[in-house]
């Protein structure tokens, strides 16, 4: 499709007629055929332009649309095109939108953040902390300290090709600018987090805040646009590395010829030192899987060390329980409950026959699991609120050399930017972990490995296994946690908070999996399942 206006580039919005066709045609073919589009699947109402600022600089001027897509819930998402205008050769025709006339000169509509140009203009803005006039507020751009690139350097970039939620910008194979496709209103917790750990802290197992883009008005919410932060070297995530282990957990326990039921069963989320495991978990787990959860415990109780320490800047200070986080958290989880229920009663029937009759106890027992979520006293509980990760899991950990490097402060997807900030025991990030730790166990059971041992042996084989890893995490964690003071109250009040929180966890990763994996449901119901039997 070819669309043209009389107007020059820079007014070109200001054509009704040629608006109407960008947003009937041209960005809503764009935006489905690009993998951080979320919306792939729902029913649209309609595509509107929220808000268009322009970007000029170096005498350059590239259209920054905020795009709303309404969908027939009337519930709406906001996405974020930058528009440029190219004549001549495309050098990434990838980023091309819609072939346009534009004051007599045909040309393409292309996403800006194809054109190299653009990209540069952005890093050496960061670089130089320029602010903006976009006509409506401001556009401000500022540095951070792992930022040590200086104008007259060097200075390439090009798009990291991976499937991701965000289009990521690499310069000098150096740093990572996240420009954030879907918008919220609010400045991104990815940004708030990442700045405050680098700027005010001496955690370092995070990637070094570099800088950022922020959309600021007077008298309405900050939007965060894109955080750069620099690369880390690193050999992949943590969870292909732990399903391995498992892996190797299991095909040991064969080889080994160790019945199932000989294996000791350590108490559910008990903490327990790694030399005092049974001996045949040391040989089973391996020295090297031990290591390493201790290892990730203790950056995980260090992480929220950082966090849990600040007294001046509000947004990081600790704060206590109250019956309005209480009322907020019930109706939170309890809204989740009810649609998870609704949507497994209508998928039930096509189920796999495992993943139903795992449903079908879930749903025999849903009057227990709303008693279980109330069941949420906050007068005993005495530990901080503080802000976390919020969507901890093996996947947002790098290894990297012989450590680990923890990022990707978004929070949970399903969950508003509001939500996103509201401060929570670290616990639930410990609660995220063990679930991560439960997800490896039953996936590799799931995955259909030519195993010798029958299915209920490696359930069996596979819940020890867990038990085992967990404790080992909670010892380290919390041994980090107390000996340099982070408040997360007592034993009995660890215990209550670590069970609400996994539960809480299982619950999310339902609606997920029933979503995109529905036989998979069965690993967050086992979970759920633990804890309603202690099993």
């Amino acid at each position: 499709m070819n669309i043209a206006t009389p107007q020059d580039w820079s007014h070109i919005l200001e054509d009704a007629q040629f608006r109407k066709q960008l947003v009937d045609a041209g960005i809503p073919a764009y935006l489905q055929s690009k993998r951080w589009f979320g919306a792939k699947s729902a029913r649209v109402k309609k595509y509107e332009i929220e808000s268009h600022l322009r970007y000029e600089t170096d005498g350059r001027l590239v259209h920054l649309l905020l795009v709303e897509v309404i969908f027939i819930t009337s519930n709406s998402d906001t996405y974020f095109v930058p528009l440029s205008f190219e004549t001549g050769e495309v050098a990434e025709p990838e980023g091309k939108v819609l072939e346009a006339e534009v004051g007599g000169i045909q040309g393409w509509l292309v996403d800006a953040l194809y054109v190299a140009a653009f990209r540069d203009s952005l890093f050496t803005c960061i670089a130089t902390d320029r602010v903006l006039n976009v006509v409506d507020g401001l556009m401000i751009m500022d540095h951070g300290r792992g930022l040590t690139w200086q104008p007259g350097q060097d200075l390439h970039s090009r798009l990291l090709n991976i499937e991701q939620s965000n289009t990521t910008i690499v310069f000098n194979e150096r740093y990572f600018l996240k420009i954030y496709r879907k918008l919220y209103r609010g400045q991104n917790p990815d940004y708030e987090v990442s700045r405050f750990l680098t700027e005010k802290t001496d955690f370092r197992y995070t990637p070094a805040y570099c800088g950022a883009i922020n959309w600021s008005r007077s008298e309405a919410y900050k939007v965060t646009l894109g955080l750069m932060q620099r690369k880390v070297e690193n050999q992949g995530d943590a969870w292909p590395f732990f399903l391995q282990q498992v892996e190797g957990y299991f095909s040991r326990l064969e080889a080994g010829g160790h019945p199932v039921d000989t294996l000791e069963k350590i108490p559910l989320y008990e903490p327990l030192a790694a030399e005092d495991l049974p001996v045949p978990f040391w040989d089973l787990i391996g020295e090297e899987a031990l290591a390493r959860t201790e290892l990730l415990a203790q950056r995980t109780a260090e992480l929220h060390l950082a966090l849990f320490w600040e007294r001046t800047e509000t947004a990081f200070t600790s704060i206590p329980y109250s019956e309005d986080y209480k009322v907020w958290l019930l109706n939170r989880i309890l809204y989740m409950l009810d649609h998870r229920i609704t949507t497994m009663e209508s998928i039930l029937e096509t189920l796999s026959p495992k993943a139903r009759t795992y449903a079908e106890e879930f749903l025999a027992r849903k009057s227990e699991v709303k008693s279980r979520i109330v069941n949420f006293d906050d007068r005993a509980l005495n530990g901080a609120r503080i802000r976390i990760h919020g969507d901890y899991h093996l996947g947002q950990v790098l290894l990297s050399d012989n450590d680990y490097v923890i990022l990707d402060f978004e929070g949970e997807p399903e969950a508003t930017i509001r939500d996103r900030k509201v401060k929570h025991s670290p616990l639930k990030d410990v609660a995220g972990m063990c679930r991560s730790f439960h997800y490896a166990v039953y996936a590799t059971i799931f995955s259909q490995h030519a195993y010798q041992l029958s299915e209920n042996e490696l359930m069996e084989a596979g819940g020890r296994y867990y038990r085992a890893i967990v404790a080992v995490f909670l010892h380290t964690y919390l041994n980090t946690a107390y000996e340099n003071g982070l408040s997360i109250g007592y034993k009995k009040e660890i215990d209550f908070l670590l069970r609400y929180h996994i539960f809480e966890k299982a619950i999310y990763e339902l609606g997920y999996e029933l979503n995109s994996r529905p036989d998979w449901v069965v690993i967050p119901l086992k979970g759920l399942n633990q804890i309603l039997n202690n099993d």
